[in-house]
């Protein structure tokens, strides 16, 4: 069977009549892949949304994260998208401006999130966003957990609030960011919708070049461009050559509805897609 999740799509297995049933399932997921890790993101935002509600400011801008060297890294960027996103969803008496009509705003003027430590390009940023105070956040990678150090500020460096947050991080997980280097859009986050199948063929298994105990995910990375065509496609995570090669090219044919910005507007988005190879034996019929 194959599943796109995020869309109501429900297609039929497929199936090869005599000695084999094979089935593939694939996940479009957005970036958080698991149901456990969503749900801990999710709380983390409540509780980090309460504290800003307690805070008593207005209207709060996240900029893209750092690491602990002050260097704006993908990861940070997609996790400063998540948690504006969450934020946003769970307010409660505060908005969360927007961050592509900020980092838009911030071109304009030759100017990136990374100028925002100087003090003239910050006041310049609150007053045109009617922000009054700015989340942000530092970012600790070790072996298998990564950790957010949150800092809500007001325009004038006064620290309002410290949280702290901690997740698994896993070798897919980091390959997918650390070979990220461009300032791509997420799906799903920051108001950017998913892109929808419109020709999504189950990709093939090779038959004759596997076995059950090859049974198992291609994870894989995928540029969806703006003519929703599937680029850039890579393997965060293999199950085997012969399983890689068959889910890259089944991806490659595929056809989207691009995403669009919180505008309207069609822009790229990166994301993953989970490529699941499922063989049992059954009798001739």
């Amino acid at each position: 069977m194959l599943l796109l999740r995020g869309s109501n799509r429900l297609f039929a297995p497929i199936e090869i009549r005599g000695l084999m049933f094979l089935a593939c399932i694939l996940a479009i997921a957005g970036f958080a892949k698991a149901d456990d890790l969503s749900d801990r993101r999710e709380a983390a935002a409540q509780r980090l949304a309460n504290e800003i509600t307690r805070s008593a400011v207005h209207r709060i801008y996240v900029p893209d994260f750092t690491d602990v060297s002050g260097e704006h890294v993908v990861l940070g960027r997609f996790l400063a998208a998540t948690f504006s996103t969450l934020l946003h969803d769970n307010a409660k008496g505060f908005a969360v401006a927007n961050r592509i009509d900020a980092h838009r705003y911030l071109a304009e003027s030759g100017r990136t999130d990374r100028d925002l430590s100087a003090i003239e390009a910050l006041a310049k940023l609150v007053s045109d966003l009617g922000a009054d105070a700015i989340l942000w956040g530092t970012v600790w990678v070790n072996q298998d957990a990564v950790t957010i150090d949150f800092s809500l500020r007001d325009t004038s460096g006064k620290e309002l609030l410290k949280s702290r947050y901690e997740e698994n991080f896993n070798v897919s997980d980091r390959d997918e960011f650390e070979a990220d280097r461009s300032d791509s859009y997420f799906a799903g986050l920051d108001g950017v919708t998913v892109p929808k199948c419109l020709y999504c063929p189950v990709p093939p298994y090779p038959i004759g070049q596997g076995s059950p105990k090859h049974d198992g995910v291609v994870h894989l990375y995928v540029l969806v461009t703006i003519e929703g065509k599937a680029a850039e496609i890579r393997v965060t995570k293999s199950l085997d050559p012969a399983f890689d090669r068959a889910a890259i090219e089944g991806v490659r044919s595929w056809r989207f509805e691009p995403a669009k910005d919180p505008d309207g507007k069609v822009i790229p988005v990166r994301m993953p897609i989970e490529v699941t190879y499922k063989q049992r034996w059954r009798p001739y019929p």
